[in-house]
């Protein structure tokens, strides 16, 4: 007779924060590999450079500028950072600002850019594809790591790599990755306890991105809190507990008062604020562009509407699941407080946003970062988390096929 069968072993994904990096990573390079083939090899026309703000006649040749105006995107703005990150010129390699004191408070992505290219401008947009595929990298570990940190397998920290923007991000050449990562160490930093690196990582945020400030308010209002109940218990300033209130409250003001700073620098230097350079663009009443587009959009009328109504359905998903979980969840007050004021940015999203989901998946990102943090962290609802990681994988595999068929 045959001799018994030994029981097959079961696999499992090892339990490290370099399993979900290594996704994260082999998803970023297959992507960017199909984009440059798609593109015939030329990675500039990922910085999307066209008319008004791009001239073809100014543009070096390392730079294809595309002839239609609806071929133009912020990627060129980027370039035109990495090309000469303090340059104050009207025009630099080609390239005009549109708004140059907004376009220059977003300045982390361009000056790694710079640096990474050795300030070769040829190099730049190859600088600007390597960063963001570098970042989705690290956002896998660091996600992985996050996971952990709330009681999950490092595996499910993927889910921050798997937000849909992100595709957006790799194939447009914009800053959502790389201030992401930032974003996400400055919250790891924070749930160990090293408050110097968060506030530096959370610094490097907004200095990237403006709505990452965000972030530091709710650690800043988590850290007040903490340190105000800890004065009615009365303890005293040497105790474990006031200590790191009061380190939570500095790694959030410590990045508030840099993009304060940095916004007024910016002011002296074009004229304008950034911060309200842009917003009659940008804003509305609550719920107002959103109701409008939806207006629009139901019935849809073709592939492209459908889509976007899709991607709607899927941000308004997640933060209705984050919601839900918000009062359960074991994710840390300061991304809890954190997550109020980033959905508020979303729901005051005007109709012109909410007419592109590059637009509102893009504006939604430090939103659904944090409704994926808070899900996480929620072990009442089971359900959700595998609910919310296929929501996620499916959304970005499908903005990564319709960024494919788009690249001209």
């Amino acid at each position: 007779t045959a001799p018994p069968m030994a029981p097959a072993r079961r696999t499992r994904l090892p339990d490290r924060v370099w399993a979900p990096a290594l996704v994260a990573g082999a998803l970023a390079v297959a992507f960017a590999a199909a984009l440059l083939v798609r593109a015939g090899g030329d990675a500039s026309l990922l910085v999307h450079a066209a008319p008004p703000w791009s001239s073809e006649a100014d543009a070096r040749g390392s730079l294809t500028v595309q002839p239609d105006v609806e071929d133009g995107f912020d990627g060129q703005f980027f370039y035109r950072l990495g090309v000469a990150p303090w340059s104050t010129e009207d025009e630099v390699g080609g390239v005009t600002f549109d708004l140059p004191s907004l376009r220059n408070a977003r300045w982390g992505y361009g000056a790694l850019a710079f640096a990474a290219s050795g300030g070769d401008p040829d190099l730049v947009p190859w600088a600007l594809l390597g960063l963001n595929v570098a970042t989705a990298t690290a956002i896998g570990a660091v996600g992985g790591a996050l996971a952990r940190t709330s009681g999950r397998h490092a595996a499910w920290g993927l889910l921050f790599a798997l937000w849909p923007g992100f595709a957006y991000s790799l194939s447009l050449d914009t800053s959502e990755l790389v201030a992401s990562v930032f974003v996400l160490g400055g919250l790891l930093a924070l749930r160990r306890g090293r408050w110097p690196i968060a506030a530096a990582l959370l610094t490097a945020a907004v200095l990237t991105r403006d709505t990452t400030a965000v972030v530091p308010v709710g650690v800043a209002a988590a850290g007040a809190l903490a340190w105000w109940s800890a004065r009615r218990r009365d303890e005293a300033p040497a105790t474990s507990a006031a200590a790191g209130s009061v380190g939570q409250l500095l790694a959030g003001v410590v990045p508030l008062v840099a993009f304060v700073g940095w916004q007024l620098l910016q002011r002296e230097r074009f004229g304008s604020l950034p911060v309200t350079s842009s917003g009659d663009n940008n804003l509305s009443a609550p719920f107002a562009g959103l109701v409008d587009q939806l207006g629009e959009l139901l019935p849809p009328s073709g592939g492209e509407d459908a889509f976007r109504l899709l991607s709607i359905a899927g941000l308004v998903a997640l933060l209705a699941g984050a919601a839900w979980c918000w009062r359960t969840t074991g994710a840390p007050w300061a991304e809890r407080l954190a997550w109020l004021p980033a959905v508020a940015v979303v729901v005051v999203l005007n109709a012109y946003l909410w007419s592109g989901a590059t637009a509102f998946m893009r504006a939604g990102t430090e939103a659904g970062l944090l409704s994926t943090a808070l899900v996480l962290a929620d072990t009442r609802h089971r359900r959700l988390l595998p609910l919310v990681g296929l929501g996620l994988a499916g959304l970005w595999l499908l903005t990564a096929v319709a960024q494919l068929t788009k690249l001209g």
